[in-house]
Parts: C-alpha cells; structure tokens; sequence
C-alpha cells in the first residue's frame, strides 16, 4: 500500500514539471492592455486625492462643529454633577427606607413563620379528628356485627317458620283460619 502512494506522488510530481514547461507568449495587444490599465490606474488615484481633499474639508467644519458641542456638553455636565449630588443625598434617604423594610421583613417573616406553625397544628389536629372518625366508624361497624348476624339468623328462622306455618295450612284448614285472621297468609 505504501509503495502505490509513494509511486503516484513522484508520478504526479513529474507530470506537474511537464505542464509548466510550456511557455507564455507576451503579444502586442497585452502591452496596450497594460498601457491602458495603467491609465486608469492614475485617473483613480487623481480622483481618490481630490476626493481625500474634499473629504478633509468637511471633516475640518464638522470637527468645528464637534468643538462647539463639546462646549455646550460640558456645561450640561456642570449641571448633571448637581443633579447627581441631589441623587446621592435621595438614594441615601432609599437607604434609610430599605432598613425600615429589612425590618418589616424580618417581621412578616416572624409571623410567617408563626403561622407556619399554627397551620402545622391545624393539620395535626385535623388529622386526629379523622382518625378519631374513622376509629368510631370501624368501632360502630365491629360493635353492630354480632346484632346483625343475630338479626339475619332471626329473619331466616321466621322465614322458615312462616313457611312451615304454609305448608301446615295446607293439610289443617282451621289453622290456615287462623293464620289470615292474623295476617301471615
């Protein structure tokens, strides 16, 4: 592999020595070229002089202009350096307002978190409260169990009785009497 990149680069050197070998002619009209090139070349520069000059001009009248304007400036300074001092002596009373306002929030954060504090509490108890809720329900639910049981084997008992009472009606007549002058048939 090594040998094929070192072949191809000494093949391309020698075939760039060919292609450079040729030469150039210098013809006639390349000579009027130049000539005609260098004409231009100084009509350009005549005319970047005068437009230098012209442009020097105006820079003079606005540096005069400049000048004047800087007189103006610095007397407006003279009177934003009294302005200034006036600001000074106001973010000195902001300074006496901010302390009272550190103050004030230390305040409102002592009562926050003092309310913090009763919020907690409110909680905590609001939670008791819903266990003590669901401890009776749960209590009221084991309590009323052994009743209910006791009730539904009742109720099956009747039920059971009643269709006895039924199917005795069925054979005795009179006490068939008896029981629709009572109601259960």
């Amino acid at each position: 592999m090594k040998n094929i990149v070192v072949i191809l680069f000494f093949t391309s050197i020698i075939l760039q020595g060919f292609t450079q070998t040729k030469e150039v002619p210098f013809t006639l009209d390349d000579r009027d070229r130049i000539i005609r090139t260098e004409q231009q070349i100084l009509t350009t520069n005549e005319k970047i002089t005068s437009l230098r000059n012209e442009m020097n001009a105006k820079f003079e009248a606005i540096n005069i202009k400049f000048d004047a304007m800087d007189s103006k400036f610095e007397s407006i300074d003279s009177r934003f350096e009294a302005i200034d001092t006036k600001f000074d002596a106001m973010d000195a009373k902001f300074d006496a307002m901010d302390a009272k306002f550190d103050a004030m929030d230390a305040k409102f954060d002592a009562i926050d978190s003092k309310i913090g504090n009763l919020n907690w509490g409110f909680a905590i108890l609001i939670t008791i409260m819903l266990c003590l809720f669901g401890f009776i329900l749960w209590d009221r639910r084991t309590a009323l169990a052994p009743f209910q049981n006791k009730t539904i084997n009742l109720e099956n008992r009747v039920e059971k009785m009643e269709n006895a009472y039924r199917e005795q009606a069925k054979h005795d007549p009179a006490f068939a009497k008896i029981l629709k002058h009572i109601g259960l048939l």
